[in-house]
């Protein structure tokens, strides 16, 4: 990701925003490093130059983060003003650009999500000369269309799932977590490890696992519901993984040898039989459409118990 951009930079050919796509705990670190390639496409910090130093411990006065609180970690319309005022300043320490580093990952949800990013809008399409604006985020489809259209895409590179098997796995951890962490990790094996080592979040796969294999009809459903709401702060996992499973099942039918979970091919194979790949996309739909509910305050319980009913009654009368 970081020599796409130090060679954009290097050839003059440097959009003038980017969106910058890694794991959530990755993304101020992300930001950071890119600020670095335009402030000095040339040294690092570890080389003691100045101006990467600056960057690196986050004093480099022309270089300007938000949101500006903290401790809530959301971007306001203050916020965006904020920025859009500072981009007609010139640059003061000893630069020729200025930097605008937006931590969106918490921001693209909730109540004030498309407000901020139309404000942004304007100063996406008419960018002041020497300004760079990096947005980073864990989805570049979290953002809405008229800013992804605006931006050029940088991701993080990935560990192949395989590698982080291998190296959860050396540490004696069991094989089937080890799979389900390695396929959910987006990649990064340091988002692996924090994954694993939560109780919780495996646990919710396991949940996942046992819904999408053994609910079969409305009389058995209330036991699943239970579950779920036991690990309910970790519902965004639960559907995720509930996304995948499903997916497996559409891929082991059409192309195996792309099969992310191969040691779980006695599950997959039930939930074949469960959903055909016509209900397991309306499924994998549907579960989307519970995480937004979820993300914009829904109650849990009452959206727990509708998704279940809804992938039901997918399952039955998507039998074609």
């Amino acid at each position: 990701m970081l020599n796409l951009l130090k060679n954009a930079f290097a050839s003059g050919k440097a959009s003038h925003a980017y969106i910058v796509v890694g794991e959530k705990p990755n993304i101020p670190a992300l930001l950071n490093q890119c600020a670095q390639v335009v402030m000095c496409n040339t040294h690092t910090a570890t080389d003691n130059c100045e101006r990467c130093l600056k960057v690196a411990q986050g004093i480099h006065q022309d270089v300007i983060s938000i949101p500006t609180d903290l401790t809530k970690n959301r971007i306001t319309v203050a916020d965006v003003s904020y920025l859009v005022d500072e981009t007609y300043k010139r640059p003061v320490d000893n630069s020729l650009s200025r930097v605008f580093l937006v931590n969106a990952v918490d921001s693209v949800a909730g109540i004030g999500c498309e407000i901020w990013q139309n404000k942004l809008l304007k100063t996406l399409e008419e960018p002041t000369a020497g300004c760079y604006i990096f947005i980073g985020v864990t989805d570049a489809e979290s953002l809405l269309p008229t800013v992804r259209s605006r931006c050029q895409v940088l991701k993080q590179s990935k560990v192949p799932q395989s590698q982080i098997e291998q190296k959860l796995q050396s540490g004696g951890l069991d094989v089937l977590v080890c799979q389900m962490v390695a396929a959910m990790c987006g990649g990064s094996l340091s988002s692996a490890e924090r994954l694993i080592s939560n109780a919780q979040v495996v646990k919710s796969y396991q949940v996942a696992l046992d819904t999408a294999e053994n609910m079969t009809s409305t009389k058995n459903a209330l036991p699943f519901a239970a579950q779920i709401l036991e690990v309910k702060e970790n519902i965004a996992d639960f559907l995720g993984f509930y996304t995948l499973l499903l997916r497996e099942s559409i891929v082991v039918r059409l192309a195996d040898g792309l099969a992310q979970l191969p040691l779980f091919k006695d599950s997959i194979d039930k939930i074949c039989q469960n959903y055909t790949i016509s209900a397991a996309q309306d499924c994998i739909e549907r579960l989307a459409q519970a995480k937004r509910q979820l993300d914009n305050g829904a109650n849990i319980t009452v959206t727990v118990d509708q998704l279940l009913l809804d992938l039901l009654q997918i399952r039955y009368y998507r039998r074609d």
